[in-house]
């Protein structure tokens, strides 16, 4: 069994989306529900760490958001992704973590297409757009509902 870091976060969390479940009519607007909540709780987590003293004042390449991404991890969870790659999708950039916070311990059955980390999508979104970078964000695959790793794909406007 995964010893879980923190025990209450991910307690808050799980009830939080278990009400969005509860509340909303389908996958996809339970989806934008979680990322809706990673972006309010951007501003207080840019603003409240490292986040702005250590990046630059604008991004200007996917190198930039990567290193942004890697820093972040960083900041949220004390390590870094098992891979941000930038070659496989153009204009994209893909972030892979197979230990994800989030979804530790989580088995959802029937929910394909349910990313239940979706929060972390609306707040890697949010700091983007607090450096300048327009980028739609979303959980291409979750841990929670079978796969493998939780992978972000960040599509860069």
């Amino acid at each position: 069994m995964v010893k879980i870091e923190n025990p209450l976060l991910l307690s808050l969390y799980s009830e939080v989306v278990d009400r969005v479940l509860s509340e909303t009519a389908n996958i996809q607007e339970a989806n934008q529900r979680l990322r809706d909540l990673g972006h309010e709780m951007a501003s207080h987590i840019y603003l409240s760490t490292d986040l702005v003293d250590k990046t630059k004042e604008k991004l200007t390449t996917r190198e930039d958001v990567a290193k942004l991404i890697d820093l972040l991890f960083r900041v949220l969870y004390d390590k870094k992704p098992t891979t941000v790659d930038m070659e496989s999708a153009r204009g994209s950039v893909r972030v892979t973590d197979t230990s994800c916070i989030w979804c530790q311990d989580i088995h959802l059955e029937g929910m394909l297409g349910f990313g239940y980390c979706e929060v972390f999508s609306g707040i890697l979104e949010s700091v983007l757009g607090f450096k300048g970078v327009e980028a739609k964000v979303f959980q291409e695959s979750c841990r929670a509902t079978g796969a493998d790793s939780c992978t972000w794909n960040v599509r860069l406007a």
